[in-house]
């Protein structure tokens, strides 16, 4: 399977940090077991059995990853007629919860911002840049002034900066696509103040003593130390702003079709299937006003009428 696994790596486009991840899960829990194997010598039996001996060190998620990286290495190997089946077609992974979503409230996010400031200039327009447009958070730091278009309030999205193994490596967002986020008034005004000596090629966001900033150390640094002092929920992380930034658009009214274009998802699907519990309450409302608007038609339905009965002679 080693040889197998470095041409079916060499085929993939992948972003530099999904490939590393890939990497990574085949030199740790995939390669060890077959890597001398013959694809047709791994069996089901074989695979259910890796899958338990997994389960003593790692967890649900890694081993629901490292099955369905062999899934699709096999599945490339039907393909070219290299096996006659998958093994891994009926060994089923182990079911990860998830981890439960983080929302904060306008004040929250405010509290958190102002806390973030105070240990590192800029931070706190960070937080709520975050917070209030729902972008990664490569997207973020990566983005320069000249995307910033402050008559309009509008950020062009074209760019992301991710941490592999130390190294910042810069490509494009996530779905490979650039989108266009319009800002809030007050988020547009924070922002104008944040850039205004920056020339056009500068980084918005960067590290006390400029370059890039980090995810490691803004975490240590900043970020958890002004969460405990700001009293934010226990395991809150940067990520949880992006999921904030989603519930706070839906409680202002949006639909799940421009919450999807903000968070640049690849289809209205993944928004709802990630925040469809946001739009219960939206689904209350809705019933309330569709009540009402009965109840109004209804009086109006059944009030007599003023008008006077004409009678046409015969």
């Amino acid at each position: 399977m080693a040889e197998w696994s470095e041409i079916w790596l060499r085929g993939l486009t992948l972003k530099p940090k999904t490939r590393a991840g890939y990497e990574s899960v085949l030199r740790s829990r995939v390669l060890p077991t077959f890597g001398d194997h013959q694809l047709r010598q791994i069996t089901p039996a074989a695979v259910r059995e890796w899958m338990a001996a997994m389960a003593e060190e790692v967890g649900p998620a890694r081993i629901r990853q490292a099955r369905q990286l062999v899934h699709q290495m096999l599945e490339v190997a039907v393909a070219d007629g290299l096996i006659a089946r998958n093994p891994t077609a009926r060994v089923k992974a182990p079911t990860v919860r998830p981890r439960r979503q983080l929302f904060l409230t306008a004040e929250q996010v405010s509290r958190v911002a102002d806390a973030c400031e105070e240990r590192q200039s800029g931070t706190g327009v960070l937080v709520r840049f975050l917070a209030y447009t729902g972008l990664r958070w490569g997207e973020a730091v990566a983005f320069r002034r000249s995307v910033i278009n402050l008559d309009r309030r509008r950020v062009r999205v074209k760019e992301s900066a991710t941490e592999v193994a130390g190294n910042l490596e810069w490509g494009s967002p996530k779905t490979h696509e650039t989108r266009t986020v319009i800002l809030p008034g007050f988020l547009a005004d924070r922002l104008a103040a944040h850039v205004e000596e920056m020339s056009p090629d500068q980084l918005v966001f960067t590290a006390p003593k400029g370059g890039p900033l980090r995810t490691s150390n803004f975490r240590r640094d900043v970020w958890a130390k002004a969460c405990e002092r700001s009293g934010m929920p226990e395991g809150l992380l940067v990520h949880d702003l992006r999921d904030t930034a989603a519930s706070l658009a839906i409680s202002a009214g949006a639909s799940i079709k421009a919450v999807q274009r903000m968070l640049g998802h690849a289809s209205a699907k993944m928004t709802l299937d990630t925040y469809g519990s946001l739009f219960e309450e939206d689904l209350e409302d809705l019933a309330d006003r569709l009540d009402s608007r009965f109840r109004d038609a209804d009086v109006a339905h059944t009030r007599p009428s003023d008008d006077k009965v004409v009678h046409f002679p015969r």
